[in-house]
């Protein structure tokens, strides 16, 4: 696997600074380490895009690929120029291999050159799904690499959640679910991690929640943001019936109820029944940062083509 723990060489690397400067940074308390019984200074990835961001600093370089990856100088390039339909080819090329591991070794190497979570999510992760989807129904591939690339892909997420930076607790909570059928969870699984390093307490229900179980949690649990995905059920009539019925138990205690996935593009959907209706990772940080900022009021509710 992938290394997840950086030497003092392997930062100067990444910054183009010197391993004397690293080691300022370390010894200053700017940047956390962690010492080995001989002295030497090992960085955990989380702290080392952390201490990026905090100091606004890009990484000028790129850490060495593992192995043998036929992709390895093509990838290089393009985290360092960004090119993200390169970078759909990669998460695409390791999601159908048959190595179950390369795919979390590639996300984590994109959040050691500080590409944020949610760009993983939105410019490649879904991109990168849409297009198995389509080798799928155009019959270069079968339902079962299917499966198996949408498996490996939520796999190698949680994998990549373990090395992402998690802020401070912020005193609000976030409750997760797919409601009754629904059984596509990536997207949801995706806002549960964002929600999580963003420091909210995170609940997380998954997919196929029958909603008085649902109705029941929220209840017992009254999160400030009961978060939902849905794909677009046959019966829309009852979707809202059951949104109503949400929204009472959630108004009653000032919460507030978000819901993601296709639906957010079906204009015959009552939008009224939700207080914001996202479409990307992106607009998901929007709101809760004004979540955040406001008691957890906010103003997004920006429909687009489905998550």
């Amino acid at each position: 696997m992938q290394k997840t723990i950086l030497s003092t060489a392997d930062v100067a690397r990444l910054f183009d600074v010197t391993e004397t400067t690293v080691k300022r940074w370390a010894d200053e308390g700017e940047l956390k380490c962690q010492k080995t019984p001989g002295g030497h200074r090992k960085f955990l990835v989380r702290n080392v895009v952390e201490f990026a961001e905090r100091n606004h600093f890009e990484p000028l370089a790129t850490l060495a690929l593992p192995g043998t990856d036929r992709m390895a100088g093509a990838i290089q390039l393009a985290v360092l120029e960004r090119d993200y339909a390169k970078l759909v080819e990669a998460f695409v090329d390791r999601a159908l291999s048959p190595d179950r591991h390369d795919l979390a070794i590639f996300l984590v190497y994109l959040y050691e050159h500080k590409i944020a979570p949610w760009e993983i999510y939105d410019l490649i992760v879904r991109p990168g799904m849409q297009m198995i989807g389509e080798k799928w129904m155009g019959g270069e591939i079968d339902i079962a690499q299917e499966h198996r690339a949408s498996h490996e892909t939520l796999e190698s997420l949680s994998r990549l959640q373990t090395e992402v930076y998690v802020k401070p607790p912020v005193g609000k909570s976030v409750l997760c679910a797919c409601l009754d059928s629904e059984m596509h969870e990536m997207g949801l699984r995706t806002a549960y991690y964002i929600f999580e390093a963003e420091g909210w307490h995170t609940v997380y229900l998954g997919s196929r929640t029958p909603f008085p179980s649902l109705l029941r949690s929220v209840s017992e649990t009254r999160p400030d943001v009961v978060c939902l995905s849905a794909t677009g059920p046959e019966n829309y009539r009852e979707l809202e019936a059951k949104l109503r019925q949400l929204r009472e138990t959630v108004d009653a205690y000032g919460g507030k109820v978000i819901l993601g996935g296709r639906l957010a593009k079906d204009l015959s959907f009552d939008r009224s029944l939700v207080d914001a209706l996202l479409s990307s990772a992106r607009e998901l940080l929007d709101f809760i940062g004004g979540a955040t900022r406001n008691g957890g009021r906010s103003a997004v509710n920006t429909p687009g083509p489905g998550a």
